[in-house]
């Protein structure tokens, strides 16, 4: 009969003891429940200090799945997007970009972009519309241009939103810009404060004394347990009034280990430790990587898989 082996498989199904049937029915159900259970965990907020010798770049993940690049450059590193950049983003897994943040048009933060740009699709170019005519800055808008990449300034009060709770909120800069100060173009890079739950992470660019005094003028509180600390810890920022208002629990610093001491410098070093905060630095730890629930912090140090030597 076409039919007799449906007739045979119901006998052996029957043949089971109910016992065992039972307990197998159990233990799918319960496979089934942390298959469910496990996919609607929030996945955490991640935050990775990539290497880059003296200069900056961050990689925002948040638990949407959303990513922001903040920052990509180095000033000692030739070929830091091909040679850093690029392979540690495609090694996390990162294959787009929503969107990439340029705190300010210094060549040390943004020279490894148009790598980056040609290596993964970017969703938006956002900036603090200083002018420049850097040739790195205009690589990065032509770029932007020939692929029909939004550019937008971002100016205080602004957010980009990272999906969920999770979002970048825009402190500085403000109009009119700072002049006349020690760098006009560092004291008016974008300032944000990354904001997840009850986690803030603070990245400061390159602000310096005079854009630290305006910020604290008009966002007194801006507490955040992680501190991207500026300017590579040079000593034209990271006053104890910045830090005293930021108020730290970890400080990173973002640099080659300048062996003339400037970046970072003694002076904010001992600053930072005077404070009892844990420093960490591209230079002496490598890859940087701060995951977060919305609670707590986690910090995980490795070597990449190119890295700023």
């Amino acid at each position: 009969m076409p039919f007799d082996f449906i007739e045979q498989g119901i006998a052996r199904v029957r043949r089971i003891a109910p016992e065992l049937l039972a307990l197998w029915l159990l233990v799918v159900l319960a496979a089934a429940s942390w298959i469910v259970a496990l996919s609607i965990l929030p996945r955490p907020l991640e935050v990775v200090s990539f290497s880059v010798g003296d200069g900056d770049c961050y990689l925002i993940r948040a638990p949407s799945g959303r990513t922001l690049l903040l920052d990509g450059g180095s000033r000692n590193v030739p070929d830091i997007g091909e040679r850093v950049i690029v392979p540690n983003l495609l090694l996390l897994g990162v294959r787009k970009l929503d969107a990439i943040l340029i705190t300010h048009p210094d060549s040390d933060h943004l020279n490894g972009l148009p790598a980056v740009m040609e290596a993964v699709p970017v969703g938006m170019i956002l900036d603090p519309g200083i002018p420049s005519e850097t040739a790195p800055y205009q690589t990065v808008l032509e770029l932007a241009k020939q692929r029909h990449i939004p550019h937008y300034v971002l100016r205080t009060g602004h957010q980009v939103n990272l999906g969920g709770t999770a979002c970048l909120r825009i402190l500085a800069p403000s109009e009119p810009f700072l002049h006349g100060t020690h760098s006009d173009t560092n004291n008016n890079c974008v300032v944000s404060r990354l904001e997840y739950g009850h986690a803030r992470m603070l990245f400061t660019g390159d602000l310096e004394l005079e854009g630290e005094a305006a910020l604290l003028d008009r966002h007194p509180d801006m507490c955040a347990e992680v501190l991207a600390v500026a300017h590579h810890g040079s000593r034209y920022g990271t006053s104890e009034a910045f830090l005293n208002a930021v108020a730290p629990r970890i400080a990173n610093i973002s640099s080659r280990g300048d062996p003339g001491g400037e970046h970072p410098h003694a002076e904010v070093l001992a600053r930072l430790r005077a404070r009892n905060l844990t420093i960490l630095r591209t230079d002496v730890n490598g890859q940087i990587q701060f995951t977060t629930d919305g609670r707590d912090w986690q910090v995980r140090t490795f070597r990449q898989a190119a890295e700023a030597q």
